[in-house]
């Protein structure tokens, strides 16, 4: 039996040929509804009783969740 090359059945990947055809778009999309969150006068908060710890890797991110709510 042929053996297959590795990720041969991830159709929409992260990256290389197999990535999906609208990433672009929704990057913008989401990169918009920020805009407009922000331009509009929302606030942005944590949650109550979330503490955020760091974790340190190749780039710094928290180490669990972060659940933030928003309001006007």
């Amino acid at each position: 039996m042929e053996q297959l090359p590795p990720f041969a059945f991830e159709p929409f990947g992260f990256a290389g040929k197999r990535k999906c055809s609208a990433y672009r778009f929704s990057l913008a999309e989401v990169s918009v509804l920020l805009a407009k969150l922000l331009l509009t006068g929302m606030q942005f908060a944590l949650a109550p009783g979330q503490t955020v710890k760091a974790k340190f890797d190749i780039t710094g991110k928290p180490a669990d969740e972060v659940w933030i709510t928003v309001e006007q």
